[in-house]
């Protein structure tokens, strides 16, 4: 059976709402803090909720957070690399989230920022998995190296999805380059493909980005526009998948459940117009839930995925 391996930096969430992200040297009361796992978990969780098999390859920390973190990793049922424990404790995302559900990220790296060869060696994707690959490791410099190679030496057959994420600005020229030559999914939502595409319509944006990151013929771009649902093109084909119209609350992770979703109905056989329709509705469905890893089980999903076709 195909697998979903994802590499994705799995760190804590310590959130708070806030009716408005402060301005600059301004204070603002929020709610009580919540320490949830999110980061890569949030992928890895809706994968493995829709029924895949899941393997996470990052690191996970020593400390209090990682601990954390291992917990959740065992209640989703997602195995783990043997030997991922590092030194040091894990990460945390300062997480504000606003009264348009809108979220505010600062990022504290911890251990699992620090993915070293002799961990990824031990990982050992076969030529049917599906494995998802974060721009937060492709950014960070004690992992960009040892991921970059890893990525290049997988075997032919292995679908690689790539998520840029919200430092897509940061990545170095050489590291886009070697992932990319590799990639089979390109997904990032709007903003991240703005950032990529200055001033190019909606409408363009999948050719700009083609030309910009002189991608090959046969990787899909996935664009994620938020309640508009997503666009997508792979070689001469391409497409709109609409969302479900919900009430959203928070929309951490919605992104990162969109990518497990896929990821996971990728591994199951859907080709990737299907794939993206089922990505839509657990993401959406996502946001009417406050927190990270808010995805639903594959049971509700398919309920969902009936309601919203009739």
């Amino acid at each position: 059976m195909s697998r979903v391996v994802s590499t994705g930096s799995i760190i804590v969430d310590l959130t708070v709402t806030v009716p408005a992200v402060p301005v600059p040297g301004g204070d603002v009361l929020a709610s009580p803090l919540r320490a949830l796992v999110g980061g890569g978990f949030n992928l890895v969780a809706a994968a493995s909720r829709h029924g895949a098999h899941v393997v996470y390859a990052g690191v996970i920390g020593t400390g209090p957070y990682g601990q954390l973190a291992s917990a959740a990793l065992a209640a989703e049922g997602i195995s783990r690399v043997p030997g991922t424990a590092a030194t040091g404790d894990t990460g945390v995302c300062i997480t504000l989230v606003d009264a348009n559900a809108e979220r505010t990220f600062i990022t504290s790296p911890g251990a699992e920022s620090r993915l070293t060869p002799e961990h990824l060696d031990a990982v050992r994707p076969k030529p049917d998995d599906v494995v998802c690959v974060s721009g937060y490791d492709a950014v960070y410099e004690g992992s960009r190296d040892a991921l970059t190679e890893w990525v290049m030496s997988l075997p032919l057959g292995t679908t690689i999805v790539f998520d840029p994420g919200p430092l897509v600005s940061e990545i170095p020229e050489s590291v886009w380059n070697a992932l990319l030559s590799r990639t089979d999914v390109l997904t990032l939502n709007d903003q991240e493909a703005e950032r990529l595409t200055p001033g190019v319509v909606p409408a363009d944006q999948h050719f700009a980005l083609r030309e910009r990151l002189r991608l090959r013929p046969e990787t899909a771009t996935v664009i994620r526009r938020g309640s508009a649902g997503c666009t997508w093109r792979s070689n001469s084909a391409h497409g709109h998948v609409s969302a479900p119209r919900v009430v959203a609350v928070d929309t951490t992770g919605a992104g990162d459940t969109h990518t497990g979703t896929m990821a996971a109905a990728l591994a199951e056989g859907f080709d990737l117009p299907t794939a993206l329709r089922r990505a839509n509705v657990a993401a959406a469905d996502s946001v009417t839930r406050q927190g990270p890893a808010t995805a639903p089980t594959r049971a509700q999903l398919d309920a969902l995925l009936t309601r919203v076709s009739r």
